[in-house]
């Protein structure tokens, strides 16, 4: 799925006004006089948002079906009304036009779910110690230990796709680093007959860059023979690409998890599957094509699900489709002077308010909206700080196979990277910046963020040094952009009295 161009038509600025008056925590965005890590002066600021990635705001019409659930507690009619109406949106939502190829399952979260995932690969039969998994160092570790936990169980072996060159690697006698039969930054050498699970990120939660899904399906595919199962984790990149271009090609991911918390939903992990896949899971026998999708739910949705959850799952859907009605309306009606534009309209037209037509737009217009504010961060952060900040960016080593110039998605398709911005400072520590943030109102957050230690090591980052992440989405504007960048400046020119050194 391809970016459509609006460039001749799109207002930012009027696409981010639209959009945060549907979110209540902008129509009230003043710091609390009485909250107590921020100073006076903070409170005659608007609060900055900037910490989506940990979990995002809620528009109205999430939060409305929530309480309008919470309101009409039928449980046995009306929540397994929601849970199937939810199941079938979302379906739709993360896949588009594949809903009839795959499943999906919603539990708590998306950590919980790939635990459950590795176990039954592990419980089924389906990792022996003749099996290899491979996993890409940059993953959140809910992507991670599960499978390290199922190789042990099984005597199943680990590979890493790691994002920079073999930066440990043993030196030999002509000073040249040996290669490496367990990691490499080139997928092609990791993959082999014996690749049962390859873990990958659609986007790191630290790097923003994200993979191109896609061609990983077809490499394993193609090697492996249909054997090796692609397990992709979603949650960074799902509130900026919507429907993802993982679903749209000839060879799939066998499972794709997000987490709604952060894409402007409830707190409800969703698990897409390919059916086969999904199936094989639980009968690997001649009955398998007779197992029904509801036996598959059993084996996963177990208990009383979050109806209400699902009630705000059905309106994020609501939520896109009005992003989209919105700009092929504002940002295509009204400029069909340009020709980017025009196609845009013929296509929305032409498929009327169809599905892939409102999503395609919506993500056009998050897509102009975020490059334009992450261009604005990082050009502050690299010219001006350059001396003292250092950004914390995919080097460009990770690759498919030789054939692919990186790993990243295509650059035609223009998301190529996402408004994730980590960085270091040489001499403040990252949790000291992220204090002085709030005290001027300004919400960010300094950790690991579940990452591996292999990521650390491979960025070249101190074991115990934590990272500050701005993690930016289609609300955000570039007034929050300037106003970071003030309270940045303070800590550049002068320490703003916080007893920190100049940078």
């Amino acid at each position: 799925m391809e970016c459509e161009s609006l460039k001749g038509s799109f207002d930012p600025d009027a696409f981010a006004t639209f959009v945060r008056s549907q979110f209540p925590y902008f129509c009230n965005t003043m710091v609390s006089a009485s909250s107590s890590f921020v100073t006076e002066e903070a409170t005659r600021q608007p609060l900055v948002f900037l910490e989506s990635g940990g979990g995002s705001q809620v528009p109205r019409v999430v939060t409305e079906a929530v309480v309008a659930s919470m309101s009409n507690r039928d449980r046995s009619v009306v929540g397994r009304a929601y849970q199937t109406e939810a199941r079938q949106v979302l379906l739709s939502l993360l896949t588009g036009d594949n809903t009839n190829d795959n499943i999906l399952v919603m539990g708590s979260n998306a950590t919980a779910l790939l635990k459950t995932l590795a176990q039954q690969y592990r419980n089924n039969g389906l990792l022996t110690e003749e099996d290899e998994i491979v996993i890409a160092s940059e993953n959140h570790l809910s992507n991670v230990l599960p499978w390290i936990a199922a190789a042990k169980s099984t005597g199943a072996s680990i590979k890493w796709w790691t994002t920079n060159s073999l930066f440990d690697a043993p030196i030999d006698s002509q000073g040249r680093k040996e290669a490496s039969l367990s990691e490499s930054p080139m997928l092609s050498d990791l993959i082999s007959s014996k690749t049962k699970v390859v873990a990958v990120s659609h986007a790191s939660n630290i790097l923003g860059c994200v993979r191109d899904i896609p061609s990983i399906c077809t490499l394993v595919h193609e090697i492996t023979g249909g054997g090796g199962h692609v397990v992709v984790d979603g949650v960074a990149a799902s509130p900026h690409l919507l429907s993802p271009d993982a679903f749209h090609g000839d060879h799939v991911p066998n499972w794709y998890v997000v987490s709604l918390h952060k894409s402007f939903g409830p707190h409800l992990g969703c698990l897409v599957g390919k059916r086969s896949s999904a199936l094989d899971l639980h009968h690997r026998d001649s009955t398998t094509l007779l197992l029904s999708d509801e036996v598959v739910y059993k084996h996963w949705e177990l208990g009383t699900m979050n109806f209400e959850a699902c009630a705000g799952a059905i309106a994020l859907k609501e939520y896109v489709d009005m992003i989209g009605k919105e700009a092929l309306r504002r940002y295509v009606l009204e400029g069909e002077d340009d020709g980017d534009a025009r196609r845009l309209h013929h296509s929305g037209k032409r498929t009327s308010n169809s599905n892939h037509s409102l999503i395609n737009a919506a993500r056009t217009c998050i897509h102009i909206s975020e490059t334009r504010l992450l261009h604005h961060l990082l050009n502050y952060l690299q010219k001006t700080c350059f001396n003292s900040v250092r950004v914390i960016q995919d080097v460009g080593a990770m690759k498919v196979d030789d054939c692919t110039n990186s790993s990243l998605a295509d650059s035609s398709n223009a998301f190529s990277n996402l408004p994730i911005v980590s960085f270091v400072h040489a001499s403040i520590p990252s949790n000291d910046i992220v204090q002085h943030c709030r005290n001027h109102g300004l919400v960010c957050r300094a950790c690991k963020f579940l990452s591996t230690e292999r990521l650390w090591k491979e960025m070249r980052i101190q074991r115990d040094e934590d990272v500050v992440r701005f993690s930016l989405a289609h609300y955000n504007t570039i007034g929050d952009i300037d106003r970071a960048i003030e309270v940045l400046e303070l800590l550049r020119l002068g320490g703003d009295k916080c007893n920190l050194p100049r940078c």
